[in-house]
């Protein structure tokens, strides 16, 4: 008998806090003494002046109808913290701050006018801000036709685009300047440049604060031309959906007494499969087919990857019995084929684009958003994340996410040349091995693959890193993938492999990829979205999946450095990553932070049984989602806040207080933040070490043997925003779920009646409602 297949006993609740009980108090003003970080003298502003009179220079011509262009201003490593930015000499009065490129970049709006105010706040600027900001500026330049293309040959563009219906389909994104106005002309002078051309523009699937869009380009020419365009941020190949070819490894019988649907579990958790669709061959399968939407025409069907999928989400333990860590709960699955055949063998093949893809994906989001909150997406591109910078792709779906209120589940991608990565990897596999776009959404979970079997001599071992799954970092250095589960294990040469096992039409096989670890933690997280009541919003849904996630090897916390193959680590299956043990107490707060305050629960409450002559013992984890605001001209600065949380204890110091007479105390955190190092305080440390920035963090604290003094204990969770929007957050709060644990971690003390009765008193609470899981029958 499984641990999914255990007798049910009685649930302890998860104790949901209600919001509105946490004090908020105002964020006290601070700040660091005005010190430039170079000496800023006659040579250097002469310098820089030299670079904004070749700019002026250059930029004139091109002024005409459009009055403003992008500038690139490149900054100190140093000086790249929020704090730091040169927001005052580059002002509505001079050249303002439009957006961000990667980190250290940021893009100004120059105008004539403007680049001669510039010019002379360079030269005679002498307040104590303006000359710490003129130390913070390494270059000033011209945004290049070059830098438009991201360093591609126009020609190298063309060849990576997609056929159109008479040329080829490029993808082509436009400096947001702020100003309507302004912003109007430079779409009015990229349209006309592209009608001259006779280049088909089209912005079908991309929301219109992206200023993206499809163009269908003839020749390198039209390429060159479009580079050259003033508003132009960016021109690049469209993208083609792909999903892995399968190659059935092992092929078996379908098995007898697989689950089947009968009526008496329609109440089940279901799973959007977007993919190619799933096979109407199989009564089984078709009993848990509560719905087919088809959007490929009939001579361009082939629907094996996407009943592979289905097969896992429907039959994933029943096929696999000898795999842990895949349970046997009941999932249906609605079946969206939007993802054309492109295997020759297979039949007549078509290519998806990008923008097709969001465009057919939205049209299905409208129509079946409200019924189904899971989406599983096992597809990719042949495009590696950048580290500086979000893809439109991701941007799209994060913007589909959030208005539908939905959770998509991707896949991290593959890794295909040979030799596979080892590991752990090299810094060269890592870098070879990133994930692919649209693996860097940042409210998607993505999912990378473990392995479930040993190849020590030449691959991975059991739990490690499957030697095709890619890995983080994410832009900005976020965590990707989230999480991982099983998909299949190989040999680095290929010699070996031992795929998961799914479904064909002609029976079962076994095949590898992270497209087959990705439904795997969808049918999770179908079951976290149908068993909690009332449905939690995606980000509670995603704190509770991520919360108990552990690394598969140890069933511990994934230890620093390994976040990047591992994520948070694998999901715990439902009902167990929703309830308490006797031996531990979990609480939500589901609440919201305005910009300039926190919240705190001060005298927060800690087990009896956990404090011993003036000590606190046990082990506290916290989980922190959120939807932070985002905004695509920002580039690696995409995400515009950020919520820390602290849980410690207050302890004496030896200062006495002048009014009161009484010792000082001050607070100390003892759950600190996971996958971080401490030490530096430069930005671009921080945002790659300390993961500021992002969307989820875990905490964890072992208070140890010894134990840990304090007076009492404090939680806080506070908001950090950029880009100037506190005013938009005034009347728009920033939404967050907290989870934290405390736990015995020899598991004696009953801390879960002892916090249940504590909680009763100091705060109103309810129960996390759990509706029983159901359990489903084999049938032959």
């Amino acid at each position: 008998m499984s641990a999914t297949d255990a007798p049910i006993t009685e649930r302890l609740p998860i104790k949901i806090i209600l919001p509105k009980q946490g004090s908020e108090k105002k964020v006290l003003g601070g700040g660091s003494e005005v010190k430039p970080f170079r000496k800023v003298n006659s040579a250097y502003r002469s310098r820089l002046k030299r670079e904004v009179t070749a700019i002026k220079e250059a930029v004139s011509p091109t002024l005409k109808g459009v009055d403003t262009a992008p500038i690139r201003v490149q900054l100190l490593t140093k000086a790249i913290a929020k704090s730091h930015r040169p927001e005052d000499l580059f002002s509505m009065k001079t050249c303002p701050i439009i957006g961000v490129g990667k980190l250290g970049e940021i893009y100004i709006k120059a105008s004539r006018n403007g680049l001669e105010q510039l010019s002379t706040m360079i030269e005679s600027g002498g307040s104590k801000q303006i000359v710490k900001q003129l130390s913070e500026v390494d270059a000033i330049e011209i945004v290049t036709p070059l830098h438009r293309r991201r360093g591609l040959d126009s020609q190298d563009i063309l060849r990576r685009s997609p056929k159109g219906k008479s040329g080829f389909i490029t993808k082509v994104r436009l400096f947001d300047f702020g100003d309507p106005d302004e912003q109007a002309k430079h779409v009015a002078l990229f349209e006309a440049v592209c009608h001259g051309l006779d280049a088909g523009v089209d912005s079908n699937g991309y929301s219109e604060s992206s200023l993206t869009y499809g163009v269908e380009c003839h020749t390198v020419d039209d390429i060159e031309q479009i580079s050259k365009i003033i508003g132009v941020r960016s021109v690049t190949s469209m993208p083609l959906i792909r999903t892995i070819k399968l190659n059935a490894l092992n092929p078996k019988p379908l098995p007898k007494l697989l689950p089947v649907n009968n009526g008496k579990a329609a109440d089940t958790p279901v799973v959007v499969v977007v993919d190619s669709g799933v096979s109407d061959k199989m009564p089984e399968l078709n009993s848990w087919v509560i719905g087919r939407d088809t959007q490929v025409a009939p001579p361009y069907r082939n629907n094996a990857h996407g009943t592979f999928v289905a097969g896992l989400i429907c039959w994933g333990s029943q096929l696999n019995p000898t795999i842990r860590g895949i349970d046997s709960n009941p999932c249906a699955i609605f079946d969206l084929q939007l993802l054309p055949n492109t295997d020759p063998a297979k039949g007549q093949v078509e290519s998806l684009h990008e923008q097709e893809f969001l465009n057919a994906l939205n049209t299905a989001l409208k129509q079946y958003a409200d019924k189904f909150k899971v989406w599983n997406l096992s597809l990719g591109t042949d495009y590696p994340c950048s580290l500086d910078d979000f893809s439109t792709f991701a941007e799209e779906l994060d913007n589909l996410q959030e208005k539908y209120h939905v959770s998509f589940v991707i896949s991290a991608g593959n890794f295909n040349s040979p030799p596979l990565m080892r590991y752990p990897r090299t810094e060269a596999e890592l870098e070879k091995g990133r994930i692919t776009v649209p693996a860097d959404s940042v409210l998607a979970i993505t999912v990378g693959s473990v392995s479930h079997v040993d190849y020590l001599l030449i691959g991975p071992g059991e739990h490690e890193p499957s030697a095709f799954s890619r890995n983080g970092a994410g832009p900005n250095y976020i965590i990707k993938p989230d999480l991982v589960h099983y998909g299949g294990a190989c040999s680095c040469d290929f010699s070996h492999a031992s795929g998961i096992r799914s479904i064909t039409e002609l029976g079962s096989a076994e095949n590898l990829g992270t497209s087959f670890s990705a439904p795997l933690v969808s049918r999770i997280l179908a079951q976290i979205y149908h068993n909690v009541s009332p449905t939690p919003t995606p980000t509670l849904a995603r704190a509770l999946i991520t919360h108990h996630a552990r690394d598969p090897r140890t069933g511990g916390r994934v230890p620093d450095g390994e976040e990047q193959c591992f994520g948070f680590g694998l999901p715990a299956s439902v009902p167990y990553c929703l309830e308490c043990t006797p031996h531990s107490s979990t609480f939500i707060f589901d609440d919201e932070l305005k910009p300039g305050f926190y919240l705190e629960w001060d005298d927060f409450p800690y087990p009896n049984s956990l404090t011993r002559d003036g000590r606190y013992y046990g082990e506290i984890w916290m989980t922190v989602a959120f939807s932070p605001e985002r905004g695509g001209r920002w580039g690696s600065e995409y995400c515009e806040t950020h919520i820390e949380a602290k849980f410690g204890v207050y302890e004496d110091t030896n200062e006495i207080d002048k009014k009161t007479g009484e010792i000082k105390q001050e607070f100390r955190s003892l759950v600190p933040p996971e996958h971080n190092e401490t030490g530096l305080l430069y930005e671009s440390y921080q945002v790659a070490k300390l993961r500021k920035w992002a969307p989820v963090r875990t905490y964890h604290g072992d208070l140890g043997d010894k134990g840990e003094s304090g007076s009492r204990w404090r939680l806080k969770v506070q908001l950090l925003t950029r880009h100037g929007i506190d005013q938009y957050l005034q009347s728009k709060p920033q939404p967050f779920s907290l989870v934290v644990t405390i736990a015995d971690p020899k598991n004696q003390a009953p801390i879960y009646d002892e916090m249940a009765r504590v909680m009763r008193t100091r705060f109103k609470t309810q129960n996390l409602v759990i509706r029983p899981v159901t359990r489903i029958r084999g049938t032959s």
